[in-house]
């Protein structure tokens, strides 16, 4: 459901496994939950950095549908089991915005990635199997009491939020560890703590089928979280029509819109991971009212190159890069 490094931030090009350190600032990156992840704190210890690299690896044990012993595989297997309580707070926020995003986002989508096989594909699914296969999707399947979960035989895949909540849990282990200042990128997933020396962070939304790196909009931000669903980073093309992963759980079949990318500003790295799915789905407008809901904030990429933001950003664009801030 989700990408691959769809932010790039801009100040934090490392490459390479392990830590580094560079007068008072450390930072490490290592692969995990399917993507590389780098962590970057100020005026911390090696101790602290690598507690956080820790909990990202815990959190992954939980969540991760490919992982045979994680909660996600043991409910996709046997429909009925006893979580962590981390997991049952997932699922509880998942199913909370499934509802207010009218099922634009959807937990149980998973039949349909699977069909679709985006990775792997090089024609899309029949109609039909489509329509066969969307019956399996429904949020309202699932139940939660407690940590007791019952999918009712609905299939999940957390893609879409869990390294959203997984960066809350990182940023507040960091805060409460006395950190006032870092930069925790989990595959393009970007939560901020505190600014950048006082100033803003510079965060890159990547341009849509540009180069890697390439980027459309720069976003000038503090203690925030930025994330992104796109359609450029795994698609296929059949008889002159591009099929990408972004899902729409209604129709069964990718979202055509005119919307190339959706990046959400917020204080909630979960709340904006799935929003940023939701948005796309839903459209410049009902997907603008959904984020200012949770008082959110969006940026559009659209097909036609134009960017649209809502209310409380503003857009510069007289520079060699637009740049968006807030008013």
């Amino acid at each position: 459901m989700k990408r691959f490094s769809l932010i790039l931030v801009c100040i934090l090009l490392i490459f390479g496994i392990g830590c580094k350190h560079t007068e008072n600032k450390l930072s490490s990156t290592q692969v995990m939950m399917d993507t590389v992840i780098t962590i970057t704190v100020w005026d911390s210890d090696d101790d602290t950095l690598n507690g956080a690299m820790e909990l990202c690896r815990q959190y992954e044990q939980l969540f991760s549908r490919t992982i045979a012993t994680s909660d996600i595989s043991k409910l996709n297997q046997t429909k009925v089991a006893t979580v962590s309580p981390d997991t049952a707070a997932l699922l509880k926020l998942s199913l909370d915005i499934s509802a207010k995003s009218n099922g634009a986002f959807d937990t149980t989508i998973l039949p349909l990635v699977e069909l679709w096989d985006i990775n792997n594909a090089s024609t899309p699914p029949s109609r039909s199997d489509v329509d066969k296969t969307i019956k399996s999707v429904d949020y309202k399947s699932i139940a939660v009491n407690g940590t007791t979960v019952n999918t009712n035989g609905a299939r999940l895949d957390l893609g879409g939020i869990a390294k959203g909540f997984i960066a809350d849990r990182v940023r507040e282990y960091l805060r409460s560890n006395g950190v006032s200042r870092a930069i925790i990128n989990l595959g393009g997933n970007v939560a901020l703590l505190g600014s950048n020396d006082g100033k803003d962070f510079t965060v890159g939304i990547q341009k849509p089928f540009g180069l890697h790196g390439e980027s459309a909009v720069l976003l000038k931000l503090q203690n925030k979280t930025a994330v992104t669903s796109g359609i450029y980073e795994r698609y296929f093309e059949f008889e002159g029509k591009i099929y990408h992963h972004v899902l729409d759980p209604k129709t069964g079949f990718p979202t055509d819109n005119g919307i190339q990318s959706v990046t959400i500003l917020s204080d909630s790295s979960a709340l904006a991971d799935s929003l940023s799915t939701a948005c796309l789905v839903l459209g410049i407008e009902e997907g603008t009212q959904l984020a200012e809901s949770f008082n959110a904030d969006v940026v559009f990429l659209m097909s036609d190159g134009s960017i649209i933001t809502s209310k409380n950003l503003k857009l510069d664009q007289n520079g060699p890069t637009p740049t968006v801030t807030y008013k």
